[in-house]
Parts: C-alpha cells; sequence; structure tokens
C-alpha cells in the first residue's frame, strides 16, 4: 500500500537549487528547480565605480543630517500577508515552492510485476501512476518512429519550448509584461510546481527512454538526464492550462473566452506532443504529464484558496496515441488505462499563493 514520505532510497525534494532541466522562464533554460524565478528582482552590485562614488557621497553629506539619532519609524508586521509585495520575485518564488510542498509526498507500492508511484496532497492519494512494462515502450517506440515526420515542421516549437513555454500561453490570453506581471508570476509558481513533481515521480518509476529501447528513433535535441514517465512538458502544459483556465473565468474579460480555453487546451497538447515528435518521449508519458499536470493544476488553485476538487487518478498506461480531447471522454479514457474516482479532493490554502491569486486576478483589467 502508498506510503507518504518519499522512497526511501529514491530520495526527496531536498534543496531547491539542484534539479537539472526544468528549463527557465519565457523558454530559456537554467538548472534549478526555482525555474524562472531563480535571481528575479535580485539587486545584484553596483559596477566598481559608483561605488566608490557613493562612498565619497556618503562622507561628504552624511554630517548634513544632523548628530540626533532618528525617533523609531513605523515597524512591519511580523508574517503578514501584506509584506509579499515588498519581497523580491525570487524570495516569493521560495515561498511559493515551500507552500506547494507543504502537506505533499509521494509513496510507491508495488505488486507482482507491477510498482506505481503515488502523490498525496494534504494526506489524501491524488494520483498513482503505473510503471510501464518493457513490452509496452518498444511498441510505444514505434509511434515515436512515425511521429518524425514531423519534425521539420515543428522545429520552430521544439526548440523554443525547450524550457518553459510561457510566451505561447500568454500569446492567447494576450498577456503582457507591463500588464499582467503577477500573472506571469502565478504561471512560473505552477510550472515550478509541475516540474518538481514531475522530477520526483521519474525518478520512482525509472523508465527508459525512446532511444534507448530503439535505435531508429534518433532524437532531433539532446535526450535530456531523467526518466521519460511521466513527461514533465506535460505535467507543466497542463499544470499551466487549468489554472489559467480558472484565472482567465475569473477576469471574465473576454468575450471569445471559450475559444481561447479551447486553443490553450489544443496548446498544451502540441506542447506535449512536440517531444514526442523531437524523438524524447512515448504517447504514454504524454497522458501520465497531463494525468498529474491536471493534479497539481488544482493542487495549486486549492493553494491558492479557490476550489478545484476532482477525484483520484489512476493511470496503468496503455499503448494509445495521446490527443486532449481523449482526456473528457470516459471510452477513450478507458482505452488508455485512466481512471478517475468520484472522490471530491481539495488542498489546502496557503498564504503566499492566496496573495498571488488575488493580485493575478486584480490584472483583469489588462486583459
Amino acid at each position: 500500500m502508498a506510503q507518504s514520505g518519499g522512497f526511501g532510497g529514491f530520495g526527496g525534494f531536498g534543496g531547491f537549487g539542484g534539479f537539472g532541466g526544468f528549463g527557465g522562464f519565457g523558454g530559456g533554460t537554467n538548472i534549478t528547480g526555482l525555474g524562472g524565478f531563480l535571481g528575479a528582482d535580485d539587486t545584484g552590485g553596483y559596477d566598481g565605480v559608483t561605488t566608490a562614488g557613493l562612498t565619497v557621497t556618503a562622507e561628504a553629506l552624511r554630517h548634513l543630517a544632523g548628530a540626533e539619532v532618528p525617533p523609531p519609524g513605523g515597524d512591519l508586521v511580523p508574517n503578514d500577508p501584506s509584506n509579499f509585495g515588498r519581497l523580491a520575485v525570487w524570495v516569493r518564488g521560495s515561498l511559493y515552492v515551500s507552500e506547494y510542498l507543504s502537506g505533499i509526498s509521494w509513496g510507491g507500492f508495488a505488486v507482482p510485476g507491477m510498482f506505481a508511484a503515488t502523490l498525496l496532497i494534504d494526506d489524501a492519494e491524488w494520483v498513482s501512476l503505473y510503471r510501464p512494462a518493457p513490452e509496452l515502450l518498444v511498441a510505444q517506440a514505434g509511434r515515436v518512429i512515425d511521429y518524425a515526420a514531423l519534425r521539420e515542421e515543428r522545429a520552430a516549437e521544439i526548440i523554443s519550448q525547450l524550457g518553459f513555454p510561457t510566451a505561447y500561453f500568454a500569446m492567447i490570453l494576450g498577456l503582457h509584461s507591463a500588464a499582467h506581471k503577477k500573472t506571469f508570476e502565478l504561471i512560473t509558481a505552477t510550472q515550478v510546481a509541475a516540474a518538481h513533481s514531475a522530477m520526483i515521480v521519474k525518478n520512482a518509476l525509472a523508465v527508459r527512454r525512446p532511444d534507448q529501447m530503439d535505435g531508429r528513433v534518433l532524437p532531433m535535441i539532446p535526450t535530456p538526464g531523467h526518466g521519460a514517465f511521466p513527461s514533465a512538458h506535460a505535467t507543466e502544459a497542463y499544470a499551466v492550462l487549468t489554472v489559467l483556465e480558472a484565472l482567465s473565468a475569473a477576469w471574465g474579460a473576454h468575450g471569445d473566452q471559450q475559444g481561447r480555453v479551447a486553443m490553450m487546451r489544443g496548446l498544451a497538447e502540441r506542447i506535449a506532443v512536440n517531444r514526442t515528435v523531437a524523438g524524447v518521449h512515448y504517447p504514454i508519458d504524454s497522458w501520465a504529464g497531463a494525468t498529474l499536470g491536471r493534479a497539481v493544476g488544482r493542487a495549486v488553485l486549492g493553494r491558492c484558496g479557490q476550489a478545484a476538487p476532482g477525484g483520484v487518478a489512476r493511470l496503468d498506461a496503455r499503448d494509445v496515441d495521446f490527443f486532449d480531447h481523449d482526456l473528457r471522454d470516459p471510452a477513450a479514457m478507458a482505452a488508455a488505462g485512466l481512471r478517475i474516482g468520484p472522490e471530491s479532493l481539495q488542498s489546502e490554502a496557503r498564504a503566499a499563493f492566496s496573495w498571488l491569486w488575488e493580485q493575478a486576478v486584480a490584472e483583469r483589467e489588462g486583459a
């Protein structure tokens, strides 16, 4: 049965700085688990001449302030959400990671010939992903080879989506940095939460990449240094999709809301499938990533204080292709080995995420 608190030898989340390959904000890449938060708003230092100049000026002007010790000014309230706006973005990023991980653990269970990784949130099972058998991976590798025909057509997308493909979601919702700073921050927080979740279960399930199962795959990009199942790109894309569907509904600013949501769903599918086209993921990796990503998105919304109930998801993958519309088709889900239980799960709210949600909702006028 599932056991909370990690996998023993599989390890846990550990520090925030040592996880490679998560990607960077807006499509770049970096090597930390803080994604685009790393260094954001970090003041850094002045150049040497300015530092020397400030030192001389301070000595020249200090006597003009007088000799009196100034009275105490207004103090900040400890541990108060009103302080969040005073923080650098990278500091808030650390808080989001901490709040997402609080109450979240992984467990594993095995039956003869089968192993599964289970995500628990606030002591409740949310997602179980069963490790695919080698025979299934060989069959899926054949599908990966077939997708190679799309490489020339999708090369620009594939290369620009090596990191977090934030720009693609921004295009659909009309987001820009002047009016949607906190919305971009919410997107990054969601991507980082999804990336952490995916990396832990990848390590637990230890599934070989397609080019390691079939020499004819020949990926067009470097094979990442971690397991295939689930796809982190799919996890991130579907987590962001889940959060942005809720945020755009809260805005209520788009008369063509239904069409924009449909395009975001198509985008999430395309981001996932592009990794199969590139030769680094099986279609079942996208099934697993989408399943995990939707749960992560719901967990983030819960941390934001928003209702996002849903049932326990269990995926015992079958040899099928991946299409977004199948995620809403009970027959297609059953054929793929995905079951969603009738439970109503909801994660607990946290202060920093709730503050961020309110800030992002307030940006509706820029939508």
